[in-house]
This record gives structure tokens, sequence and C-alpha cells, in this order.
């Protein structure tokens, strides 16, 4: 489309849109972006210089975001460490490998701390108690069994008096002590 086959009127109202819209701070960096697209020989300092800015900042956005990860990863390693140093230190692991395999816990039973899972870890290890069989010597061993060799009839009596008189003075005693 060539200007000469518009009205100056029209040409005018051109003009005075461009100007308007190069001039507004809302549309100035649009217009000029489109005007880089039709002419994109034409230098544009103003656009150039933004464009060089915020690739520069971008950039160092992007170290200084590489860099605080590193440090919050470093962080994180050495609380770790302190935690596991912890463990060995108030007794709760003797060593690494028991510090392996705590943590091991932790993972298995989704438990998140590692005083917890040391307990547990404990817990697992303490053998249970065997429970007694059979033969219990130490029932026995409360009664005097010898007058019941001499004499079974006369020590059956003597037990039989002996449990009758606790019954009767149970406020005072209890039985079997």
């Amino acid at each position: 489309m060539s200007l000469e086959d518009i009205s100056l009127e029209q040409r005018d109202e051109l003009a005075l849109l461009a100007k308007q819209l190069a001039e507004n701070p809302a549309t100035r960096t649009d217009f000029l972006r489109m005007t880089k697209k039709v002419k994109p020989d034409l230098p544009i300092p103003e656009l150039e210089m933004k464009d060089y800015t915020e690739q520069k900042m971008s950039v160092m956005e992007n170290r200084l975001m590489a860099s605080e990860n590193k440090l919050r990863e470093k962080e994180a390693r050495e609380e770790l460490d302190r935690r596991r140093q912890s463990l060995i230190r108030k007794g709760l692991a003797r060593d690494d490998s028991d510090v392996e395999q705590i943590e091991k816990i932790m993972l298995e039973k989704n438990i998140s701390n590692h005083e917890t899972a040391a307990e547990y870890f404990d817990w697992m290890k303490q053998a249970a108690e065997p429970t007694p069989s059979g033969y219990n010597p130490s029932a026995i061993s409360k009664f005097d069994l010898s007058k019941y060799w001499k004499n079974p009839q006369m020590g059956a009596r003597d037990e039989a008096a002996q449990a009758l008189k606790d019954i009767r003075n149970v406020g005072r005693k209890a039985i079997g002590i």
C-alpha cells in the first residue's frame, strides 16, 4: 500500500495515530517491536538496550537461583550429618552402620524423626524374654513338704487349719503373704 493513494486527511490521521502509539507509555514498547518486525534493519537503541538489560538480568537471576539451591542443598546435608552424629553422640546408634539401618527403617516405616527411628531400631533389636516352660520350682518352695512326708493326713489338716485361720483374719493380714 502506498501513501500516494490516500488523501492528505487520512495521512494526517495515520501520522497522529502513530504519534499517539509511540508516545503512550502503555503502547510504546509494542509499537517499537512492531516497527522492528516491519523494518528489521532499523536501529532502535531504546528497544535494543531494554532487551540487552533483560537478557543480562535473566542470566544473573538464573545464576543467583542456582547458587541459592546449592546453598540450601549444602545446609540440608550439614543438617543430616548433624542429626546422624547426634544419634551416635547420644548413644542411640553405635556407628555409621547403625545409622544406615536406622535411616532404612525411617524410609520403610515412614518415620521422619531420627531419634524416634533409633528408638524403634533399638526396640527391634531387643530379644523377647522366653516364657517359662512347665516346671516352676519357686511355687513349690513356698510350702514345707517335710510334714507331708512324715504324716500326709496330719500335714493336710495343719495346712487346712492355717488356711481357715487366714480367712478369719482377713482384715489383719492378706492371705498367702
